[in-house]
């Protein structure tokens, strides 16, 4: 099985487990990077259950609480349990409990190397410390810890290019640690790059939205995205924009899922991204092979789920294409061959239609729709489905619409329109 495919079903496991009260829900949770909720299920005072809660805490940044909560357990029989237990005294700063427990702990052996090495970084001794993290890497290159000493080394002393390496290649595994998606967007802040900075931030505010640090450097790089031009930039999110709007008809979708998302009142792109697979999940009758059906779409697309930013923007993803795809020859093929007239009038504004105050609304605040080729897109159907959309707002338009020689579909086909000519 794939990787994401795995990915996705230990995750759909989890979600069960939690919903059925289920004790594997908590390390479930934290394997996922929930660690609010993994701290909420974790119970008793089991070796495992104290290893989620310390680590969690920690990942929250709550370093005091973990530890009070695991210090004094640095030299237990586990050691996973008694290295948790040296991250959580290092990270709250109790150094001389840290420095006296690392000779006598029971650690496997590349914690072993690393906390050696950090103690030496503790001691002043960087140069050293840094070949310890080289060496013990190049046995284990999945040691977190010492990967994040080593690229936070780098970037003190300036050397920004590889630390970037070593903060990027963590993203590659589950879950993030918060404190690299911090330093990372620090980073991308650094070189202009305030959409991935908030990307960075913004993960860490999925999983803990009270986190003081990711909230004030998302609103800063946020602001220095809107007020930082670049070109390429715009037209992406012009273009994100355009195609967040197409409704959802215009895709083959199973009647299932097709039920499902209209009655979750999902009638577009934009409205589905704007959701994350855990909210789509727990709708009714809403399953794993929609949730597939529905992703296959928006990769085709070069989107996916959870897009919307708390603040009501969009992450551009990076395999979103900024070409435009709408070709009116092709796309409005039911019209016939346009001519200049059409032409002109399909680049209008809808403003200069001077529709009422409940249909413009409708189009422009409820569908986010600018242009006359924006509306040419939804059939007569979709329309009439939307909220304070009705039979007089569509003959309004339809009007208008008529005027400019154009019209829209009716949903029922080509043929049916041709027999009505």
């Amino acid at each position: 099985m794939s990787e994401p495919a795995t990915v996705e079903k230990f995750e759909a496991t989890v979600r069960e487990a939690r919903a059925g009260g289920n004790p594997v829900a908590a390390a479930g949770s934290w394997v996922c990077g929930e660690y609010a909720k993994a701290l909420d299920l974790a119970q008793g005072d089991g070796e495992l259950s104290v290893f989620i809660r310390a680590d969690s805490l920690l990942e929250l940044q709550r370093f005091a609480e973990a530890a009070d909560l695991a210090g004094g357990l640095t030299g237990c029989d586990d050691p996973v349990l008694a290295s948790c237990a040296l991250h959580a005294l290092d990270a709250a700063g109790r150094i001389e409990e840290f420095m006296a427990a690392v000779p006598d702990a029971k650690l496997n052996g590349s914690d072993r190397a690393y906390f050696e090495a950090r103690a030496l970084e503790v001691d002043g001794h960087y140069q050293e410390a840094c070949g310890g993290y080289e060496a013990l890497l190049a046995k284990d290159a999945s040691h977190f810890p010492a990967r994040f000493r080593l690229a936070r080394r780098s970037d003190l002393h300036g050397d920004d290019a590889v630390a970037q390496r070593h903060y990027e290649a963590m993203l590659e595994h589950r879950p993030i640690p918060t404190s690299a998606l911090i330093n990372l967007g620090v980073m991308y802040e650094d070189r202009n790059d305030f959409e991935k900075a908030c990307g960075c931030y913004g993960a860490v505010l999925r999983r803990d939205p009270s986190n003081p640090l990711a909230r004030l450097y998302f609103k800063d790089a946020h602001e220095s995205l809107d007020m930082f031009y670049d070109e390429e930039l715009e037209k992406k999110e012009d273009r994100l924009l355009q195609v967040l709007r197409t409704p959802i008809s215009d895709f083959e979708l199973s009647v299932r899922a097709r039920n499902c998302l209209q009655n979750m009142d999902i009638r577009t792109l934009g409205d589905l991204v704007s959701h994350s697979e855990p909210e789509l999940l727990e709708f009714k009758n809403f399953g794993e092979t929609s949730l597939n059906e529905i992703k296959r779409v928006l990769v085709a697309k070069g989107l996916r789920l959870g897009m919307r930013r708390d603040d009501g923007s969009f992450i551009i993803p990076e395999e979103f294409e900024a070409e435009p795809d709408f070709d009116p020859d092709r796309d409005l093929a039911w019209l016939g061959e346009l001519s200049d007239d059409q032409r002109e009038a399909l680049d209008l504004q809808i403003s200069t239609l001077n529709l009422s105050v409940r249909c413009h609304r409708a189009l422009v605040e409820r569908l986010n729709l600018q242009r006359v080729s924006d509306i040419l897109r939804y059939t007569e159907e979709d329309l009439l489905s939307m909220p304070n959309f009705g039979i007089t707002s569509l003959n309004e338009l339809t009007s208008k619409l008529t005027e400019l020689c154009l019209r829209l579909r009716s949903g029922r086909g080509d043929e049916y329109l041709d027999s009505q000519i």
